[in-house]
């Protein structure tokens, strides 16, 4: 009788293991990031990097030259800043009174990173920690997200 409770444990053990180990490789947890989300990614990617292509494939207004002062760039943190104020600043007082965005077509991100600069005093800003909110647009829902501007929140 024991031998056959140990030979039903076992089975059912063994089921179970079955079971959740399909369930984990068809159901993989998916981390489906946000387009616009990407490029913000991308831009501090290429901005690390110092590779000016990449920095220009990821915004409206493109840059001649790189910050040759910059040592490095770290992306600490990103979340979408769903105010509705924010992207009515955006239309209302910055660059949307240009570019004309609807905001079906404005995303603006909250990043937060750590720079590093070869010489501090001499930039903008000095090496540390720093926030900047990152204001994506796209022409439509068929066009791609870039950054039309960074700046404090």
């Amino acid at each position: 009788m024991k031998k056959i409770m140990l030979v039903i444990l076992c089975f059912v053990v063994v089921i179970t293991g079955c079971f959740i180990a399909k369930r984990k490789v068809s159901n993989p947890q998916k981390q489906s990031i946000d387009p616009a989300q990407q490029v913000v990614e991308n831009y501090f990617k290429y901005l690390n990097e110092k590779d000016l292509k990449g920095i220009n494939s990821t915004r409206v207004q493109k840059w001649q030259d790189m910050d040759k002062n910059l040592k490095h760039v770290k992306l600490d943190s990103i979340s979408e800043d769903k105010r509705p104020s924010q992207k009515e600043a955006y239309m209302k007082y910055g660059r949307g009174t240009i570019t004309h965005a609807k905001a079906e077509n404005i995303k603006i991100y909250k990043v937060e990173y750590t720079v590093k600069y070869k010489k501090d005093g001499i930039g903008p800003e000095d090496s540390g920690k720093d926030v900047k909110w990152c204001t994506l647009i796209r022409k439509d829902r068929n066009s791609p997200w870039l950054i039309d501007e960074i700046g404090e929140g």
